[in-house]
């Protein structure tokens, strides 16, 4: 399943919640997992329910918007076994984790291409050529998986990349360090949390017999019955000779878990700072006047975007249909719960500046609009032709 590996170590070992409580060895690997966890899932949904606009090529030769079998596979039904949401928040969660993702086309008979994200899947080392893949797996939400003899090339495939080697040893080198302090804070913690007695005998040794059965009784078995009475986890009652007096060592020397909590919010903020995501966007304490959605979408959510967007491109468009200005690209303006018209002011200062409608579109990361008044440019308060001047009437 796609998120096993969310929840096991290096070692391909299954990471146990009780490990934190009881200061296992994986305790760190735990948080850090929770915490990578909430920051795939905070990046995958939010690009899952991004609309996906396809621009093609109309009977006039004109580029336009097209709802058409592309827009269909991409937003509605990629293949039999997914809806649109699904399978893009499934190529995302599988690009953060594993740092790369395939998807294969398959011909349906019908002159359409439904899109699948391989599970597993090996690559050929080609450098020069283009890469081959095979073994590929497949499967549904349900689990059920299919092994594929077939073998896709470029032609018929799209992957992707995102493997980041400093990425990779930043978080590790943090995983060590954290490491080592939840290994301090917990011997801390249980070390002055652990119940410790001392026992005052007299010195001379009296005889000591068990109550229930009259026999005899060590000073060690003494000592382990009154041991289970005192760490039991249920109400007990301990029977303590007249002879014997226990003093609680560490009855002022309890702490917290506040140390505990400290290291785990650490733990959160930096994996937040190392997915580009703002902390009150992490953490849901977003203010009316934060920022924090506006630099979640570019410093997470962009770059991403602009990767499937180029692969799209790569394997459903085409060179000679891009180089025309066919394209695919997500709807930023879906992106931002505001209207558009918090943008107006700017776009109206740059169309007086001289920017062209397309120029402006390009900074949006609109479309470009294929019409010669696109592409004017206009300098005067009333955004007349650049030709200048005031027009005489009839002109």
């Amino acid at each position: 399943m796609i998120f096993d590996k969310m929840f096991k170590n290096e070692n391909g070992d299954i990471i146990n919640i009780f490990d934190v409580i009881f200061g296992g060895e994986n305790s760190k690997e735990y948080i850090y997992t929770i915490a990578e966890a909430k920051a795939i899932n905070l990046i995958s949904q939010f690009i899952s329910k991004t609309e996906i606009l396809t621009y093609e090529m109309n009977k006039e030769k004109k580029i336009e918007e097209n709802r058409g079998e592309i827009y269909w596979r991409l937003n509605i039904q990629p293949n039999f076994i997914e809806n649109g949401t699904m399978f893009l928040k499934k190529l995302v969660i599988r690009l953060l984790i594993d740092k790369e993702a395939l998807i294969i086309m398959n011909d349906n008979g019908k002159g359409t291409k439904l899109l699948y994200i391989a599970d597993e899947f090996d690559c050929s080392n080609s450098i020069l050529y283009g890469k081959t893949y095979k073994n590929i797996i497949i499967s549904d939400h349900k689990g059920n998986s299919l092994s594929l003899e077939k073998q896709y090339n470029q032609d018929n495939s799209i992957y992707y990349s995102i493997a980041n080697e400093s990425f990779a040893k930043a978080k590790d080198s943090f995983k060590i360090n954290t490491g080592k302090l939840l290994g301090t804070i917990s011997k801390k913690y249980m070390r002055e949390n652990s119940a410790k007695w001392k026992l005052k005998r007299p010195g001379q040794q009296m005889p000591l017999k068990d109550a229930e059965t009259g026999k005899d009784l060590s000073y060690e078995d003494y000592k382990k019955k009154i041991t289970e009475g005192l760490i039991s986890e249920e109400d007990t009652v301990v029977m303590l000779s007249e002879m014997f007096d226990l003093i609680n060592l560490n009855k002022d020397n309890n702490t917290s878990l506040g140390d505990y909590k400290d290291i785990v919010k650490q733990i959160g903020d930096t994996v937040a700072n190392l997915y580009g995501i703002p902390l009150d966007v992490f953490y849901g304490s977003k203010t009316e006047k934060s920022t924090g959605n506006d630099d979640f979408i570019t410093f997470a959510i962009d770059p991403i975007l602009e990767l499937i967007e180029d692969g799209f491109n790569l394997g459903l468009v085409g060179k000679k249909n891009y180089l025309k200005g066919e394209t695919i690209m997500f709807n930023r303006f879906s992106m931002q719960h505001k209207d558009i018209l918090d943008a107006a002011n700017g776009i109206d200062k740059l169309t007086g500046d001289g920017f062209s409608r397309n120029e402006i579109n390009k900074f949006l990361k609109l479309p470009q609009i294929d019409e010669d008044w696109a592409n004017k440019h206009n300098l005067t308060k009333n955004y007349g032709n650049m030709k200048g001047g005031a027009e005489e009437d009839g002109e």
